[in-house]
């Protein structure tokens, strides 16, 4: 999208197609700048959130971890192994998408009707059964903190391809136009003098050769 002056015929028509793109240019590294701003708003927001998730769930692992090792002191690691293989495998999450100023970001929902009963025997250390209960009432925050991480993760991306965007207008393409629309200006401009030079001899001559007439005359 640069432009090399040296391929374009310096005429008053590239001069002011070229003067057009630049103009449509910087408009467009301004819409560039606006979604920037936009971006550095969303990002902002969404690490917020992500930082929220991230400690209640932080939190909430340290106390399921601390019941699950008491109640696997209990029940020691074989029973409990066979209390987890007897729990059936339904647990689904929907994926899905919006948009975010152009940016594609996922979103993830737990299907409650797919989280699987547990039913201990009567006996079974109530530490197990707890940090069962704990971890289901956290799996829609574990998600949502994996759904603001993704996000994240996309807005900066975003973020970095609209600021290499912005460079390529600011150190290359428009540098670039305004170098050709200059060389282009100077050879219009040195055509003008040359033709007024010219111009000025031409007259000179035609007033010499009207003189020379007008003694012939007398």
């Amino acid at each position: 999208m640069a432009v090399d002056p040296r391929k374009v015929l310096p005429t008053k028509i590239n001069l002011i197609r070229l003067r057009r793109e630049e103009k449509m240019l910087r408009k467009i590294r301004g819409v560039m700048e606006e979604k920037r701003e936009v971006l550095l708003h969303y990002i902002k927001s969404a690490a917020e959130e992500y930082n929220r998730y991230q400690r209640e769930v932080f939190e909430a692992i340290n106390e399921i971890f601390t019941e699950y090792y008491l109640g696997l002191a209990e029940e020691g690691v074989e029973r409990a192994a066979a209390y987890s293989e007897a729990v059936p495998q339904t647990l689904t999450v929907e994926a899905g998408t919006r948009v975010l100023f152009a940016v594609k970001t996922p979103t993830f929902t737990l299907k409650e009707d797919t989280l699987p009963p547990l039913i201990p025997p009567p006996a079974a250390s109530p530490h197990l059964t707890n940090s069962w209960i704990l971890m289901r009432k956290l799996l829609p925050s574990i998600l949502k903190m994996a759904e603001y991480e993704e996000m994240l993760r996309r807005l900066i991306e975003e973020l970095r391809e609209t600021q290499r965007l912005i460079n390529a207008m600011d150190y290359v393409i428009l540098p670039s136009y305004a170098r050709a629309i200059k060389f282009i200006k100077s050879v219009l401009e040195e055509r003008m003098r040359e033709d007024f030079v010219r111009l000025k001899m031409l007259k000179r001559k035609l007033e010499e050769r009207a003189m020379e007439e007008a003694v012939q005359q007398i």
